[in-house]
């Protein structure tokens, strides 16, 4: 079954149910050009470009949010991936969430911005970081849509979306 389609590069991507890669490309002759492993996303339900690198998926069987370099060149030759996930077994959420990531550098920060853009709470992020719904002076922030942003400045960092109710 196919969930949602994208074109990027000159390349139409599209979610879809194939247990092995639920993810693929084709050109626009209709040719399979590439594809996402299950290993890297188990099922896709959703996605959309950050730009030319960086497909984002979203997890249909949970709430988790995939950001995939599809460009994986990174520094000195080596690798450099970044995911951030929401941890939670429930989303929106009413009393915390877990905000998980792997690829982040030691020096890598989190930082939630409400639905104004304006900053509600930041810390340091060492690959997961529980935030229960509190600003920078701990006190507990409105009901509404927040953003979670990680960056360490050599990664150009995550978005999620957090409903709180």
């Amino acid at each position: 079954m196919f969930y949602d389609i994208g074109y990027s590069g000159g390349e139409i991507w599209y979610a879809c149910d194939d247990a092995d890669s639920p993810i693929k490309a084709f050109n626009t002759a209709g040719a399979l050009t590439d594809y996402i492993w299950n290993s890297v996303v188990p099922a896709a339900h959703g996605l959309c470009f950050e730009d030319d690198q960086f497909l984002w998926a979203s997890n249909m069987y949970t709430d988790e949010l995939y950001r995939i370099n599809l460009d994986p060149t990174g520094i000195e030759g080596e690798e450099v991936q970044t995911s951030l996930s929401l941890v939670s077994s429930v989303n929106p959420f009413s009393t915390s969430v877990t905000i998980a990531g792997t690829g982040f550098s030691e020096a890598a920060v989190l930082e939630i911005f409400d639905i104004m853009g304006r900053k509600v709470y930041t810390a340091s992020f060492t690959g997961s970081h529980s935030w229960c719904g509190i600003d920078m002076n701990g006190n507990r922030v409105p009901s509404g849509t927040y953003t979670a942003l990680v960056h360490d400045g050599i990664s150009a960092g995550a978005t999620l979306r957090l409903l709180r109710l």
